[in-house]
């Protein structure tokens, strides 16, 4: 099962997301800077490198990733 954003749940604080902290694999979730996002920011998972883990699903604070 790959990791799924929920947007509409999702703060997308780079400096509070547990998520990006609890990947341990380098550059498979990221925060990207998007001005027309909410609140100027976005999550996006690069499943090549995604290992299907589940701790950023585990770790989201706003239970904004599902595993599906």
């Amino acid at each position: 099962m790959k990791p799924k954003l929920v947007e509409r749940r999702c703060p997308a604080q780079k400096d509070l997301c547990k998520a990006l902290q609890a990947c341990p694999v380098e550059g498979a979730i990221t925060y990207v800077t998007d001005e027309e996002a909410p609140l100027g920011g976005r999550i996006i998972f690069d499943y090549d490198r995604c290992t299907e883990c589940g701790n950023c699903a585990a770790e989201c604070c706003g239970s904004a990733i599902e595993m599906r």
